[in-house]
């Protein structure tokens, strides 16, 4: 068994009363004693300190917004497959597929999210279509990354499934994308994609 030398229990008790010494001379209690408000003062400041900091580390994490590359998703009614295209054509845009069997372009603006950072083709999906509305007196539509209330302005949208389509910020526009937005059975929350 392991036993500590005399030498070495003599230097650590030497050094400890050393330290005792020292403490006694810094009169601490005398100073608390002296000064309560400024202790007083410093503790609010140190709790308050504390609550923002971990208020900053434990907040939700922001909604990640679209960082607006060259390239969105569309999706084509036809097939119900996704494909890129400039974003700055206007919306919609004509598919691979071909015309709508009305006449009209069939590729509208999709918003495509997953729950993994890096999706491949299966675990993206599209959580709604967008189109301009062709009643709205809107010069130009808000980038995807303004206020949500800029952005639904002139906006039409709609699930992929639906018929209808509705104003983001109607009833019915706004519960599909709090529907989206919801995290899914695991916890998980949406992550909103664009193309590579």
């Amino acid at each position: 068994m392991f036993r500590v030398p005399d030498w070495l229990r003599y230097e650590v008790r030497h050094k400890i009363e050393r330290l005792r010494d020292g403490y006694q001379h810094l009169h601490v209690k005398d100073s608390v004693n002296d000064h309560p408000r400024t202790i007083v003062g410093l503790s609010v400041f140190s709790v308050l300190l504390l609550g923002i900091v971990l208020t900053l580390v434990l907040r939700e994490t922001p909604v990640r917004r679209h960082q607006g590359g060259k390239g969105a998703w569309f999706y084509d009614l036809n097939t119900g497959t996704l494909f890129t295209a400039d974003s700055s054509r206007p919306n919609p845009i004509e598919a691979p597929s071909g015309a709508l069997p009305d006449g009209g372009p069939a590729g509208f603006r999709a918003h495509v999210y997953s729950y993994v950072l890096e999706p491949n083709a299966t675990e993206r999906f599209v959580g709604f279509l967008e189109r301009p509305d062709p009643h709205a007196n809107v010069r130009q539509l808000a980038s995807d990354g303004a206020d949500f209330t800029d952005w639904a302005r002139g906006r039409l949208i709609r699930r992929v499934d639906d018929d209808k389509w509705v104003s983001p910020a109607s009833p019915a526009g706004r519960e599909i994308i709090e529907n989206l937005t919801r995290p899914n059975r695991m916890g998980q929350t949406p992550i909103y994609h664009v193309p590579r």
